[in-house]
């Protein structure tokens, strides 16, 4: 499938891009699509570009020597995802994986660097790119390094929720939840409790709506914000 400039301005970073900018990038871009569960690349494996969600949501994860995963994040429609090749020619530092059925937009390596070297607008993109793949590993960093268990969790929901119907929605199972948080979906299930008991939260099948989320902020996180 042939990929559009209205598929690119649909990805908030390339929304700006000048048209010429976005028919170069429409020329060199592939599609590509995957069912839940599906791996897109493999942690060690040879990078074989950078990827955006047109469609979809996709997990970012390590696994641990004991079988233990750690999700790194999970990417909604038009994040970016798979940003090492800019500047790192060593394999990839994680896995990908479909979360939901995705719709992807993948830049191969080689296009990758001719437009870093010979397009200096792109190459801006790009940069603009990896410093937001940046800024989210200072904030797991900091989230594992420095918060309780509770806390994580607490991050993780206010961090996924979107507006849905006037509430503010996660719609993220208690597994994919401890994931994010480095903990188990026993805790993240007894933590949730908790908070459905004190009507910050209220669980439902699917979902979690937030019904207090001024309950679940850090004061050191909020002041950051």
């Amino acid at each position: 499938m042939a990929v559009t400039i209205e598929d690119l301005r649909s990805i908030p970073i390339l929304a700006q891009t000048v048209p010429d900018d976005l028919d170069t990038l429409a020329e060199l871009m592939v599609t590509r699509f995957y069912a839940p569960d599906e791996l897109i690349f493999l942690e060690g494996n040879t990078p074989s570009g950078i990827w955006f969600i047109l469609k979809g949501q996709v997990k970012i994860i390590k696994v641990g020597s004991g079988g233990r995963i750690q999700a790194l994040c999970i990417a909604s429609s038009g994040k970016c995802f798979g940003t090492c090749p800019l500047f790192n020619q060593n394999g990839n530092p994680a896995n990908a994986q479909a979360l939901t059925e995705v719709t992807l937009l993948m830049l191969p390596q080689e296009d990758l660097e001719y437009l870093m070297k010979n397009n200096i607008r792109l190459a801006w993109v790009l940069l603009k790119i990896y410093s937001q793949y940046l800024a989210q590993l200072a904030r797991l960093s900091e989230s594992l390094g420095s918060l309780s268990v509770s806390d994580r969790i607490n991050d993780c929901l206010l961090h996924h929720a979107a507006h849905t119907d006037s509430q503010l929605v996660v719609s993220l199972t208690h597994e994919k939840l401890a994931e994010l948080a480095g903990t188990v979906r026993e805790v993240v299930s007894r933590h949730l409790s908790e908070l459905a008991e004190q009507n910050v939260v209220q669980l439902e099948f699917g979902r979690i709506i937030l019904l207090n989320p001024s309950a679940l902020h850090l004061p050191c996180l909020a002041e950051k914000k």
